[in-house]
């Protein structure tokens, strides 16, 4: 695993790792994560790029948004366990749209959290400070030997485990944060700051590429202001606070979970009701904007990436 984590420092040096790798996080569950995860990629594979969908989170709730519960596609995280504990290929357990191979989460991972745990707490007592960091490096390890087959890589990861966001961090090339504008979603922000640093001592290529607010009343400009004002303090300027925010309607959320389609998909449905229609489509308009926003921003980080690497 050191040895794929130092090639991988000095590709990241020689300006050729390309940012692929899309890790969707808060400190805070409850705040959008799922949905923005499975919404965006689905978003992105329909624009025909190739995309790979990971969800590391025990919950398994991408079975759910992608209508994959109950299929060959649903393995309860036995696959991405096996790639971590077993040293096989992080292989998806399928294609859950045109483009878009997922490797789903569930129980199966609480053995790998506590694998984790065991070479954290292992590490903690080595002399060599490159040992103690190495333990954070178990996905991206797994991740760099698939990584060339996709466009996009994206990591939906647990809010409540620090190993596991710790390993996402790592393996990431850009954060994408979800949240809402209550105190116990911005004290989440601040904790995934927290861990956004430690993780770039193995990851320096690591950038935040922005925050999403959830669940704000479309309408309420100067409270969206406020709310931005606040999220940009928070961040101490480390990057910005989406444009596009994206509404909460719970009848829409539960219609979603329970054709297992996202916004963009089930507003098509021509058995929804008038109202949750209208919804819906605005509904899907949010993540149709919010996907061509975090587009924009990769590409600023592309292009930044490309003047550092002219300049060097």
């Amino acid at each position: 695993m050191k040895a794929v984590l130092r090639q991988r420092l000095q590709l990241m040096r020689e300006g050729v790792h390309g940012r692929k790798v899309i890790v969707i996080i808060n400190g805070k569950g409850g705040v959008g994560k799922s949905s923005l995860s499975a919404a965006l990629a689905a978003a992105l594979a329909k624009t025909g790029l190739l995309v790979l969908l990971i969800e590391i989170d025990e919950q398994g709730n991408h079975c759910e948004d992608l209508g994959t519960t109950g299929t060959e596609l649903a393995d309860d995280g036995k696959a991405q366990a096996a790639a971590l504990l077993e040293g096989k290929p992080l292989t998806p357990t399928g294609e859950a749209r045109p483009n878009l191979f997922v490797v789903p989460g569930g129980s199966a991972l609480q053995d790998v959290i506590e694998e984790l745990y065991c070479q954290r707490r292992v590490a903690a007592a080595s002399d060599d400070p490159e040992d103690r960091l190495a333990w954070m490096g178990m996905y991206a390890a797994a991740i760099e030997a698939v990584r060339h087959s996709y466009d996009v890589v994206i990591l939906d990861v647990a809010p409540g485990s620090e190993p596991l966001q710790l390993q996402a961090l790592v393996a990431g090339d850009m954060a994408l944060v979800p949240t809402r504008s209550d105190p116990s979603s911005r004290k989440g922000l601040r904790t995934v700051a927290r861990r956004f640093a430690l993780a770039m001592q193995l990851n320096p290529m690591l950038r935040l590429l922005g925050v999403v607010v959830f669940a704000t009343a479309s309408a309420a400009t100067k409270v969206q202001q406020k709310i931005r004002g606040q999220l940009t303090k928070d961040l101490d300027g480390a990057a910005g606070v989406m444009e596009q925010t994206i509404r909460h309607v719970e009848a829409a959320a539960v219609a979603c979970r329970t054709h297992g389609q996202v916004p963009q998909e089930l507003a098509t449905h021509p058995d929804l009701e008038p109202a949750l229609r209208r919804s819906m489509t605005a509904l899907a308009g949010d993540y149709r904007s919010l996907t061509l926003e975090v587009l924009q921003a990769k590409a600023a980080l592309d292009q930044a990436d490309a003047n550092r690497k002219v300049r060097a």
